[in-house]
């Protein structure tokens, strides 16, 4: 505030000067020196007065300025009145005018001493006195005519008789007196205009300073913003990563699906297969029984048991077969529901990428409107600078005319009251152009209030789609997690539908293996029987019957374990699978498992080898030959069970035997036989 004490320090200093130069008129009269001297004394006093209140309180040096301009006003317009009452060559009256005008003020001694060598200088001129006297007088009525306005609009009663009947007032005086009334007037609306000009650069000053607190608010706006923009990249980063091990997970079920459907088509080749082995098993069947006819009885039980243990076997693989289906249309089921959620997933993620990019997209908006707020900030305080460099011209300008006022003489009055009145148009050219500029200035404040509106509203609407954004990706989670709840309990469902498959399959072999067992004693019974017969025609026959029989129970027994270890395998391969599933859903959550190593293990011990003969100790070479054949069938079938189950010991059986057959043949190509040479000497 410093430069607006400044500005309106040099105004009142331009005032005060203006009426020290109407009082300087009447110096030129000898007899009104003290009072002139008095009067200056007067305005000096108020000017320092007045300088001494703006340096330490600034608002109130208009107040102390004007009550110094109305005593001096008010002792002028006294003393004018005394001296235009009395005549021309009377002195008591100017002397009691001085001593009323001394009476306000005590004249300096260095101003006296000024006023004396003034006088002295008027005396010592060539001009002669009537001109002296008339410039007197004009001067006398310069100052008293705007005095007498300013203080009262009427004048008072007993001056206005006194003025009009000096008998030496010509009518020049007249027009010089209308132009220092019009000065008088044009300096009081100055006043007034800088007042207003005053008010308007404080209005204008808060405005910038509201400016500013308000870009700082839309500065912690954008900070704000800008991390809440960081958070929605975060979580999209997070959606995305999350996306890309959904579709990673997808494509290995597609891939492990493609194998089942692989392994399903295989197993579904080996069902026709050994439903044609079963076919032909059934006419060898047929054919039996025609020849067992003729046998005995006991053929004829045989018979009727082995075909209760067919059909038996026959339930047991449509029984096979009913499962295969149900988990083929399981496997169907589980890859729809698949592919509906691998469809929705790619929904939402398509839907987040664009909500993401609207949303980079008017961030970038917002951050170009505050740019545009701070360009128009910048342009306001760029403005107020220019105003203020104006107005200093304006004051130089004044001061510079003041000092041409001064300069003058008496004579060139009226050039310079002329001079006066361009420049007094000019500023009021210069004012009128302040204005305008002033209200160009409202008027983007205006605007620019309208524009942090307009950014609020919308960083209000963005804030409540993230809201509801926020709300729609947590619905979305939690029907996800409903989901993944969904396919464990299924999933735990299937495994209890596998455990009860596996008992009842073990509960089936076990039963199985103790009808084949029974079938055997019963064989080997027949055997003894057929042995003891005579005939060699008949028991050729038994025998090449009874090869066939066994040859067929040993094709049905290898048929029923490749069923287990092809049951097992896919048992294996499932619950391979719903590990991988639980993995790619994020389930480190400890869900239950089925522990198989105690599955297989309990099936697989309890599993009783096939056999193709009984244990029972038979006479002859014959019985050691069934018991190395059957320990070599039992050695082989658990070999291939081993290798079907462990294809690492597949892979490492293969490389045995190739690196084998390579030393072997290594070894035929570069071994050479030593020879050794004969002595003839025979030693």
């Amino acid at each position: 505030m410093s430069w607006f004490a400044d500005l309106a320090g040099k105004a009142e200093d331009f005032l005060n000067k203006v009426d020290q130069g109407a009082a300087t008129a009447l110096k030129n009269q000898p007899k009104t020196s003290s009072f002139s001297s008095s009067y200056e004394g007067e305005a000096e006093t108020a000017v320092t007065h007045h300088a001494y209140a703006s340096s330490h309180d600034a608002p109130s040096y208009i107040s102390a300025a004007a009550g110094n301009i109305k005593k001096s006003s008010a002792g002028l317009e006294a003393g004018i009145v005394n001296v235009t009452t009395t005549p021309s060559g009377s002195g008591s009256m100017v002397s009691s005018s001085a001593k009323s005008s001394s009476s306000f003020v005590r004249p300096k001694k260095s101003e006296q001493n000024v006023d004396d060598d003034m006088l002295f200088d008027f005396l010592n001129s060539s001009d002669p006195p009537v001109s002296s006297r008339r410039d007197s007088r004009r001067e006398l009525v310069k100052v008293a005519t705007p005095v007498t306005e300013a203080q009262n609009p009427t004048p008072p009663p007993s001056a206005i008789p006194h003025i009009p009947s000096a008998p030496s007032t010509p009518p020049s005086t007249r027009g010089v007196s209308r132009i220092l009334s019009s000065l008088r007037l044009e300096n009081q609306l100055l006043r007034s205009e800088v007042a207003s000009l005053n008010q308007e650069m404080a209005s204008v000053i808060q405005r910038a300073k509201d400016l500013q607190d308000e870009l700082n608010q839309a500065r912690l706006r954008a900070d704000r913003w800008n991390s809440e923009q960081s958070q929605t990249d975060r979580t999209l980063r997070e959606l995305r990563s999350q996306v890309d091990d959904l579709t990673e997970a997808l494509s290995a079920k597609d891939g492990q699906l493609a194998v089942l459907k692989i392994r399903l088509d295989e197993a579904d080749q080996l069902l026709n297969a050994r439903n044609v082995a079963l076919e032909e098993a059934q006419k060898e069947q047929s054919r039996i029984m025609q020849d067992h006819t003729e046998g005995s009885s006991m053929q004829s039980k045989a018979l009727e048991t082995i075909q209760e243990r067919l059909r038996e076997t026959e339930q047991a693989l449509r029984r096979e077969q009913d499962s295969y289906r149900q988990m083929q249309n399981e496997y169907s089921s589980r890859l729809s529901k698949l592919e509906a959620e691998r469809q929705t997933l790619a929904e939402t993620v398509t839907a987040a990428e664009r909500r993401a990019a609207e949303e980079k997209l008017r961030v970038d908006d917002i951050q170009q409107q505050l740019k545009s707020a701070k360009a128009a900030a910048e342009s306001v305080k760029q403005e107020l600078q220019d105003y203020k460099h104006k107005a200093s011209r304006i004051l130089q300008s004044k001061e510079k005319l003041i000092s041409s006022l001064k300069e003058g003489s008496g004579l060139d009055t009226l050039d310079g009251s002329g001079a006066m009145a361009l420049e007094l148009e000019e500023l009021r050219h210069e004012k009128d152009m302040q204005r305008e500029e002033v209200q160009k200035l409202q008027g983007q404040v205006q605007t620019l209030r309208t524009e942090i509106q307009d950014l609020e509203n919308q960083a209000l609407a963005e804030a409540e789609t993230w809201r509801e954004q926020q709300t729609h990706l947590q619905e979305q989670q939690a029907l996800q997690n409903r989901a993944k709840q969904e396919m464990e309990a299924e999933i735990e469902r299937y495994k209890q539908e596998l455990q009860y498959l596996e008992e009842e399959q073990h509960r089936a072999k076990t039963t199985l293996q103790s009808r084949i067992k029974d079938r055997e004693d019963e064989i080997q019974k027949l055997r003894n029987q057929l042995t003891n017969k005579t005939l060699s025609s008949s028991q050729t026959e038994l025998e090449n019957r009874l090869h066939q029989l066994t040859e067929t129970l040993i094709q049905k027994q290898t048929m029923l374990e490749a069923l287990g270890t092809e049951k097992s395998s896919l048992v294996f391969q499932l619950e391979r699978l719903e590990q991988q599933l639980k993995n790619t859903q994020g389930g480190q959550s400890g869900g239950p498992a089925i522990n198989m190593s105690g599955l297989e293990g309990a099936g697989a011990r309890q599993r009783n080898t096939p056999v193709l003969f009984s244990d029972q100790d038979s006479p002859g070479v014959y019985g050691k030959v069934r018991k190395a054949a059957s320990t070599i069938d039992r050695f082989s079938i658990r070999l291939g069970i081993f290798l079907r189950r462990y294809p690492v010991a597949r892979v490492f059986v293969i490389l045995y035997m190739a690196v084998l057959h390579l030393w072997v043949m290594i070894v035929l190509l570069t071994y050479t036989p030593e020879m050794h040479s004969g002595q003839p000497d025979g030693r």
